[in-house]
């Protein structure tokens, strides 16, 4: 059963909302107090929460998941400032045992490699990982237009494509929140210069796309279904049809290069075990994501595939849709270089933006309503918990003043109109202890 809610406008006015007080430049720290009744109900029992304020605006916190006062951004702004309330609210981090948050949502301008290793890992065949920088002027052909022309780029080489080779993140957050708004929306800019062998591979074929695999590493925060709390999963594949930026090399068939977009909630809904999650990112968080720069050397083949190769040394036979070179991974006869899927050669990154719309954790109130409205603020309000625990109770009170405009140069301080305002709040708590 849902959370179930509903105001109780009390004729009576069983408790004074409103006391002698002027609001606007003259304003002052509001007073609030909260009880319920009964403070011991029962799982699916109706409680009633009382508030009594003299705020001009009162707000409510029912204390269960997504409505704890600790996880909201009110209370982030209150004991902070609004810049920092990403890093205060909306990034929550699941680090185990005290670990560093691995974590650069936007990949720009690093100064050195000791910031780029404290932010990503490199495994399999790789070389030469350097910081670059290029001007508009005298971009190598496959940086022509990218999006941060004189900042780093973050470049390295893949020296064998038979090895799978790329970049790891290690977010430990919520990535997806529910399908409705686009989880795992990635974008990734990058470009792709080639070794000699793969541009005469590619010019045969015709393809100037590099496949784009993940690897996502997951585990539940909560049980659910077949599967318990803590329960670890990883999954490899290829993001549906999507393919990293064009393959710019001095071949007219690369074309012009582009961005790569992705959605990793495509490997989402075409896996069993991570489907059901796509609306429910609260249980599961994102351990680690590996970013394959070349994962196979051609497409993957059915189990039937005559032609099995154990290419990148692990112990393990692949299955190949065409003969290869055991010693290059290339195909044998030029006419299966249609099914080429690898890379070898350099790669450059200049932007990296995982879950543009990622599983937003901080927790929401209830509006009690306000002074200035018709209904005024609401007295009581009506609340069932659907399951048992111990859930504290906030009632938040705010007063605003009017805007300050002294100071303010609006052709050049564009910031968050929030801080224009002169705002005082209070809070008042109590616990409810919920049984079964």
């Amino acid at each position: 059963m849902k959370n179930i809610f509903r105001y109780l406008q009390v004729a009576a006015c069983i408790l004074p909302m409103i006391s002698c007080q002027k609001y606007g430049d003259d304003v002052s720290v509001p007073t609030v107090s909260v009880r319920v009744e009964p403070a011991s109900p029962k799982a699916g029992e109706t409680v009633r929460i009382y508030v009594e304020s003299d705020a001009q605006y009162v707000s409510l916190f029912t204390g269960d998941d997504g409505h704890r006062f600790e996880r909201s951004r009110i209370k982030a702004v209150m004991e902070n400032d609004w810049e920092s309330f990403r890093d205060t609210v909306y990034r929550l981090s699941y680090a185990k045992n005290g670990e560093k948050q691995t974590w650069n949502r936007y990949f720009k301008d690093y100064e050195t490699l000791e910031q780029v290793y404290e932010d990503f890992e490199f495994f399999g065949a790789y070389s030469d990982v350097e910081l670059v920088r290029y001007n508009e002027d005298d971009f190598p052909e496959a940086m022509m237009q990218m999006s941060y022309p004189g900042t780093n780029q973050l470049k390295f080489t893949v020296t064998d494509r038979r090895i799978p080779t790329g970049i790891r993140i290690k977010p430990d957050i919520h990535l997806f929140g529910g399908s409705e708004n686009q989880p795992g929306f990635s974008i990734i800019e990058s470009r792709y210069v080639a070794c000699d062998e793969d541009r005469k591979v590619r010019a045969f074929s015709n393809d100037a796309k590099v496949p784009a695999y993940f690897g996502l590493h997951t585990e539940q925060l909560e049980a659910s279904g077949e599967y318990p709390a803590g329960y670890e999963y990883e999954v490899c594949t290829q993001a549906g049809d999507r393919y990293w930026g064009a393959f710019q090399t001095n071949d007219p068939l690369s074309g012009r290069p582009t961005e790569g977009f992705y959605k990793l909630s495509d490997i989402y809904t075409s896996d069993t075990y991570l489907a059901p999650f796509l609306d429910y990112g609260e249980k599961l968080v994102i351990r680690q994501i590996d970013i394959y720069s070349t994962y196979r050397c051609t497409k993957p083949a059915a189990e039937t595939s005559q032609w099995r190769y154990d290419l990148d040394g692990d112990g393990q036979l692949e299955y190949y849709e065409c003969e290869l070179d055991p010693e290059t991974g290339l195909p044998v006869r030029e006419s299966d270089y249609v099914y080429y899927a690898g890379f070898q050669g350099d790669v450059y990154l200049s932007f990296l933006e995982i879950g543009s719309n990622e599983y937003e954790p901080w927790n929401t109130g209830v509006n009690l309503g306000s002074v200035y409205s018709a209904g005024g603020i609401a007295d009581v309000y009506e609340y069932v918990y659907d399951g048992e625990g111990e859930f504290t109770v906030t009632a938040v009170a705010t007063n605003v003043g009017n805007k300050q405009h002294s100071g303010i140069d609006y052709n050049e301080d564009r910031g968050n109109s929030l801080d224009n305002y002169p705002a005082f709040r209070s809070t008042a708590s109590v616990t409810v202890n919920v049984t079964k």
